[in-house]
């Protein structure tokens, strides 16, 4: 059985990084779905899903999306940890630079999820091409109302802010990356 691509589905299509020839292979219609429905409704789909994080662990995203505390009145964030500061990881850059849309689309729907108006993007200082290019996807998707205020009409806001990582953070450590975050 052959096997079916996933993350690099895009990959050796002409400029798979422009917003156009990323909608054109159905692009951002993941976030109108999930913009149809409940965020509680968008949780429950992940977690029967069992759709897994990227990180080593692999652990559940819908069910790391529910142990975030709903309707407490405080502002929630999604960080998203592409510095691959890990040793012998390499999975972020290539995706970063050929599908950023992808990594971008996937962030709305979670802070959607989580209902967080604000995400991050960590990316490794060194990784200028990466954050130029992250940067300017950020900039179409801004520019097609995928992101900023009502998205599509849905009456949700979001902001995605790519932050360029000052030097190592200790890996492993829970809050590291967001001290480095904050400075």
């Amino acid at each position: 059985m052959p096997l079916t691509p996933v993350l690099t589905k895009r990959f050796g299509t002409d400029q798979p990084w422009k917003i156009e020839n990323y909608e054109r292979l159905d692009g951002y219609t993941g976030l109108r779905k999930a913009l149809a429905m409940a965020p509680d409704e968008l949780i429950t789909l992940v977690k029967d899903s069992n759709l897994r994080g990227r990180g080593g662990a692999g652990f559940p995203a819908g069910m790391k999306w529910q142990f975030i505390p709903q309707g407490d009145g405080k502002p929630h964030y999604v960080v998203v940890n592409a510095d691959e500061g890990e040793p012998g990881t390499c999975r972020d850059l290539p995706l970063m630079m050929n599908d950023p849309h992808s990594m971008i689309e996937g962030i709305i729907i979670a802070s959607y999820a989580v209902r967080a108006e604000w995400a991050f993007i960590y990316i490794r200082g060194e990784a200028v091409h990466a954050i130029r290019r992250v940067t300017a996807a950020v900039a179409e998707a801004r520019a097609k109302g995928y992101l900023g205020t009502d998205i599509l009409g849905s009456g949700f806001n979001c902001e995605i802010t790519v932050h360029n990582g000052a030097g190592a953070y200790i890996c492993g450590e829970e809050t590291a990356l967001l001290d480095s975050l904050e400075g």
